[in-house]
């Protein structure tokens, strides 16, 4: 098992060399110049160029791409070109945020679409089947930005129950201890900036949530018809095991790993930054951070970001190979001996 792990692990240098590579050179061909952006309209030539020479960007691309991956080789990410500081502690400082939206968000997908799915897979073609891949079908169909609209103007708008943006009210924030609002609320015992961050929290975590549940839901509803028609399932059921054991300890056991492997790559999708959902809800995450950043040209975060991206994709595969071993005791990852 370590040594597959090592081995994985070593697959990553290849994978961040080329997505680095890919996002530099489109950045540096493809955007907007940054130099008028960070200087603003009524800038000289001269005040344009010496900017850029003080940011390296004069210099041949090859050589800014050597530096940059001689700086990221040390942990350096570089600068930001507008809050001119590192990138790492721009990211981090942002990524909590995401974290504790993307889990909040995977946890309501999983129990749901796993739910779903189990119904209506047991009572197939019946009209909890049709509801339940209804509401699938709309979930992989409405627009993330628009659903996120619609939730704003019907609670928070209309029924005024749900805020419709930020993190927390600014009166009650509490003091950062681990940077997981939720967390940091309950370790200083504020119940009521707890309950306010959990209203926050609601509207961004449904409409993140929603995709996700609906692929979940899915491919749930897909295993499990698989293993359902398997002949250990009917000897189960035909040696007086009730239904709902047969299907929660037997069937759905047996059907996990393709739904954990749809869960895990879901969770790489929405820890490595909810654009849209952070967006329509301003919610101080990275994507949010993200669209800024790419909308001013900052060259040196959209790398940084892009490259973590990558890494939590890698690693988030990486997790869910290793949590076959365990879902299933017949997979080995030990090269067998010819």
């Amino acid at each position: 098992m370590l040594k597959y792990i090592g081995k994985r692990l070593l697959m990553l240098i290849p994978v961040l060399f080329g997505v680095s590579l890919i996002v530099f050179f489109l950045m540096r061909v493809c955007a907007p110049d940054p130099a008028p952006i960070v200087l603003g309209q009524h800038a000289t030539q001269e005040s344009m160029d010496a900017w850029r020479q003080a940011n390296g960007l004069n210099d041949p691309i090859v050589v800014q791409y050597i530096d940059f991956i001689k700086g990221a080789l040390t942990g350096d990410l570089g600068t930001s070109y507008f809050t001119k500081a590192p990138v790492t502690e721009e990211i981090m400082a942002r990524f909590p945020a995401t974290i504790e939206l993307a889990l909040v968000a995977i946890v309501l997908a999983s129990l749901l679409g796993v739910s779903v799915g189990v119904v209506s897979a047991v009572k197939k073609n019946s009209i909890f089947d049709n509801g339940g891949m209804l509401l699938s079908l709309v979930g992989v169909s409405v627009p993330i930005f628009w659903l996120g609209i619609m939730l704003i103007i019907l609670f928070s708008g209309t029924m005024h129950l749900l805020p419709s943006s930020g993190r927390i009210d600014p009166a009650l924030r509490p003091d950062t201890i681990t940077g997981f609002m939720l967390i940091d609320c309950l370790l200083q015992g504020d119940m009521e900036a707890f309950w306010d961050a959990l209203r926050h929290m609601i509207l961004p975590a449904v409409t993140l949530s929603l995709y996700s549940m609906a692929i979940i839901a899915r491919m749930t509803r897909s295993s499990m018809l698989d293993t359902l028609k398997q002949d250990y399932i009917r000897t189960a059921k035909a040696k007086g095991i009730s239904d709902g054991k047969v299907d929660i300890k037997h069937a759905l056991r047996n059907a996990l790993m393709p739904i954990v492997t749809v869960i895990g790559l879901q969770l790489g999708s929405l820890l490595g930054g909810a654009v849209l959902t952070e967006s329509v809800y301003s919610w101080p995450g990275l994507g949010n951070y993200t669209v800024q950043c790419i909308m001013k040209s900052d060259f040196p975060v959209i790398q940084g970001v892009v490259l973590l991206i990558a890494v939590i994709f890698v690693l988030m595969n990486l997790l869910v190979d290793v949590l076959y071993a365990f879902l299933d005791p017949r997979i080995k990852y030990a090269k067998k001996e010819v």
